[in-house]
């Protein structure tokens, strides 16, 4: 376990667009394991979104959803955490449950792989540079996030959904 704090004790010595687009390339794989092992163990997941067309997808997902989440699904309950005096994990966790039950209604390996091993990344990286400021922890979360469901999403059209 310490392994996995100095893990990302180092992440907090990069610069925001270095820590952006690793945080997001780590992220992203480590949710795809955990979503491809769960879909061998489970069957794969049904959602109804994969019968949208692939520009709406694209759409609410790359475009629309990350900052949108950012803000409610990390901003918000980072705030209210450190309000309340919050410890650095404490915010982390706070905001990790609160994305995590978003993604219940997608069902138990969307919920685990994006909402659990996503939420914990996004949470993680909004905690960390909101203590630099908001406008940083904002646009880092978000574009992490973007590039996060743009690669699934690119996957997902490479792959024929």
């Amino acid at each position: 376990m310490n392994w996995l704090i100095k893990h990302f004790e180092r992440y907090k010595q990069r610069s925001p667009w270095d820590f952006c687009w690793r945080i997001a390339v780590e992220g992203t794989v480590l949710s795809l394991l955990a979503a491809t092992v769960l879909a061998l163990i489970l069957g794969g997941p049904q959602r109804e979104f994969l019968e949208w067309p692939m520009w709406v997808i694209f759409l609410v997902t790359v475009l629309i959803g990350p900052p949108v989440e950012t803000l409610l699904l990390q901003a918000l309950p980072v705030f209210v955490a450190r309000k309340l005096k919050a410890s650095f994990r404490v915010q982390v966790i706070v905001s990790l449950v609160v994305f995590t039950a978003c993604h219940i209604p997608e069902g138990f390996i969307t919920t685990i792989s994006a909402g659990m091993v996503g939420g914990f990344y996004f949470a993680f990286t909004y905690v960390h540079w909101r203590q630099k400021s908001r406008w940083t922890a904002f646009w880092v979360t978000a574009l992490s996030h973007t590039m996060h469901n743009g690669i699934a999403v690119g996957l997902l059209a490479v792959l024929g959904r």
